[in-house]
């Protein structure tokens, strides 16, 4: 299959073998090309990605999942524009998944993807001082912020405010991950603070000289 579609997809870009190879860069070329066309040989998961971006089509189509060409990104522009229309009162906020920030648990952001979108009505948003494109929605594991933020949870974040506020609830980066922790200052500096009532269990941290604030927290939902 990946063979056939690939083939496909090359000729539709309108490239020669040669030309796809030199645009995947040095380690292909018009040989590598021909083997995959000819189900003689396959192709590397980063290297399945670089032929679809190249050739501007979606993974799911090179690898048989779907007869869309399309990818995912202008899949999903297409909603958000489909909606706009739809839901004129809402806007769309980017779904996070697949990173979920800890909210005592270390987070994952290098597996983040935009899974989709959650719509949040317009008056709402400008009522907090929000802007759509600059806020995402993000799960949460871990207990530390509980009962502010369950387990489980989402949280819409804005990436606009990185500014430490005493007694806001941020999303910190630190070297052992993303968390979602109550910023708070002293008379001995900033300290990052877990809602939990258990402090032996969830003590207050002194803010870590690599943290960097991603966004201040700004509402939490769950499903029941």
């Amino acid at each position: 299959m990946l063979g056939e579609r690939l083939a496909r997809a090359r000729k539709r870009a309108g490239m020669k073998q040669v030309e796809l190879a030199v645009a995947l860069g040095d380690r292909y070329d018009h040989t590598v090309i021909s083997a995959v066309e000819h189900n003689r040989s396959s192709l590397r998961l980063d290297g399945a990605i670089k032929v679809a971006r190249t050739l501007g089509v979606s993974l799911d189509y090179l690898t048989g999942l779907t007869d869309d060409w399309t990818p995912a990104a202008e899949l999903a522009e297409a909603a958000v524009a489909h909606a706009a229309v739809l839901r004129p009162d809402y806007s769309p906020v980017q779904l996070v998944t697949g990173g979920a920030v800890g909210g005592g648990a270390e987070g994952d952001a290098d597996h983040a993807r935009v899974d989709g979108y959650v719509p949040f009505r317009n008056d709402w948003l400008a009522k907090h001082g929000l802007d759509a494109e600059r806020c995402s929605v993000i799960p949460v594991t871990g207990k530390s912020m509980e009962p502010s933020i369950q387990d489980g949870a989402i949280i819409l974040v804005d990436h606009q405010r990185t500014r430490r506020r005493h007694d806001r609830v941020f999303v910190v980066a630190t070297e052992d991950g993303e968390l979602v922790k109550r910023v708070r200052r002293s008379t001995d500096g900033w300290w990052l603070v877990s809602d939990h009532g258990d402090q032996d269990r969830y003590p207050p941290m002194p803010w870590p000289v690599d943290a960097a604030v991603r966004g201040q927290v700004m509402w939490t939902g769950k499903t029941l």
